[in-house]
C-alpha cells in the first residue's frame, strides 16, 4: 500500500469573483487582494517539503502556484494538468452565480448549487447543469468525476510512498474531493476560501484509490 498527501490550494481571488460571476475554464486575472492572498498561502507553506508541485492549466491557478512558490525551498518545475481545471460550467460561464443556479435548480425545487447537494449530491448538481444547458457542453457528473480521478491517479502512480505534492485548483474541484474524502467538514455552508489549503491523504486501494481529508480550507 502506498500513500502520498496532496495540499491543495484554491487560487487566489480573481476579478470574477468580485462580480459573483461563475468561473470554471473562463479565466479572470487575480486582483491585487488575490496576489496577497496568494502571498499569505506561501508564507504558510514555505517550510513545506514538496516532492512535486502542479496547477490547474488555468492562468489564476498557476499565478497563484508562482506566488505560492516564491518563499518555499522547492526548486524543481511548477507542472501543470488539465485534470486539476475547474467544473466547465459552459454557456453559463462568466454569468451571475446566484441567478444561474435559480434557473439550473428550479426543475429540482432549489435556488442553490448548495441546496441541489443536499437534497440530491454534488454529481446531480453538475447533471442538472448539463441538461439545461442548450448546447450541452457543461460537464456533467460522470465526466467531471472521470476527470478528477484520472488526475488522482496520476499523482498515485507518479509519487512514492510518504511523497508531498501541492495542487493549486479551483473552489468547487476543492469541494468535490472534500465530499467524497471528508465526510467531516461542512463544506456547503462553508465554500474553500481563496487560497485555503486542504490536505487530502491519497492511499492506493483495489481497484483505483481511496482518500481521506485531513484538514480542510486552513488560512492560518
Amino acid at each position: 500500500m502506498k500513500t502520498i498527501t496532496v495540499d491543495f490550494v484554491r487560487h487566489g481571488q480573481t476579478i470574477f469573483n468580485t462580480m459573483n460571476k461563475l468561473q470554471g475554464w473562463a479565466d479572470s486575472p487575480l486582483t491585487k487582494a488575490g496576489i496577497a492572498t496568494a502571498d499569505q498561502a506561501g508564507q504558510l507553506l514555505k517550510n513545506v517539503t514538496y516532492q512535486a508541485t502542479y496547477a490547474s492549466d488555468l492562468k489564476r491557478a498557476m499565478d497563484t502556484a508562482q506566488h505560492i512558490l516564491q518563499p518555499n525551498a522547492f526548486t524543481g518545475e511548477l507542472q501543470t494538468d488539465t485534470a486539476f481545471r475547474e467544473v466547465f460550467f459552459g454557456p453559463f460561464e462568466g454569468l451571475d452565480n446566484d441567478e444561474s443556479w435559480q434557473t439550473v435548480g428550479q426543475s429540482l425545487g432549489c435556488q442553490t448549487q448548495a441546496q441541489i447537494i443536499q437534497k440530491y449530491s454534488f454529481e446531480a448538481a453538475r447533471d442538472a447543469m448539463h441538461q439545461a444547458d442548450p448546447r450541452q457542453l457543461s460537464e456533467n457528473g460522470l465526466t467531471f468525476k472521470r476527470r478528477v480521478d484520472a488526475g488522482l491517479q496520476r499523482l498515485l502512480s507518479r509519487y512514492a510512498d510518504q511523497d508531498r505534492i501541492l495542487v493549486v485548483t479551483h473552489g468547487t474541484f476543492i469541494r468535490s474531493l472534500v465530499l467524497r474524502f471528508g465526510p467531516q467538514f461542512d463544506v456547503l455552508s462553508s465554500f474553500p476560501a481563496n487560497g485555503g489549503v486542504t490536505t487530502l491523504q491519497l492511499t492506493t486501494a483495489n481497484p483505483g484509490f481511496d482518500g481521506l481529508v485531513t484538514s480542510y480550507n486552513r488560512l492560518s
